[in-house]
C-alpha cells in the first residue's frame, strides 16, 4: 500500500513540474502578460516592455528609453500579433520570472524574460525559435 502511494505523489509531482510555477497566482499573471503582449498589434505593446528591453530593442545607440518608446510607438502600426499557449513558467525571486511558449501551430517557440518593477509584469526579453516543417 506504501509503494502505490508512493507512485502516486512522485506521479503527482512530475506532473505538476511540467508547468513550472504557472498554476500559481502569480505564474497566472504573468502567463497573462505574456499572451497579451503575443496578441498586441499595436502601441499597446510598447508600454508591456520594461525600460531595458526598450532601450535595447529600439533605443539604438542612445540606450535612453524615451528614444525606445518613440521608436517602438512609431513602429507599432506594422505589429502583428499571434496567440500563444504558455507552457511553462518560472520565477526568479519575487520580481522575475521566465516563460516558455509556443504558437498554436507549434512553428515558433519562445523565451520570455519578465521582471516586476514596481507592482506590474514587464516584458524584458523575447527569443523566438522556429522549427521546421
Amino acid at each position: 500500500m506504501a509503494r502505490g502511494r508512493i507512485a502516486v505523489l512522485c506521479a503527482a509531482i512530475a506532473l505538476a513540474g511540467c508547468s513550472g510555477e504557472r498554476d500559481t497566482s502569480e505564474g497566472r499573471k504573468v502567463e497573462a502578460v505574456v499572451k497579451q503582449f503575443a496578441l498586441a498589434h499595436g502601441p499597446e505593446a510598447c508600454g508591456m516592455m520594461s525600460h531595458h528591453a526598450l532601450r535595447h530593442v529600439y533605443g539604438g545607440l542612445s540606450g535612453d528609453p524615451r528614444v525606445g518608446l518613440s521608436r517602438c510607438l512609431k513602429r507599432s502600426r506594422q505589429f502583428s500579433s499571434e496567440p500563444i499557449e504558455v507552457t511553462f513558467v518560472q520565477f526568479s525571486g519575487a520580481r522575475e520570472a521566465h516563460a516558455s511558449a509556443r504558437a498554436l501551430d507549434r512553428r515558433r517557440y519562445y523565451a520570455v524574460g519578465l521582471i516586476k518593477p514596481r507592482g506590474r509584469w514587464l516584458i524584458q526579453s523575447v527569443s523566438v525559435k522556429s522549427r521546421q516543417g
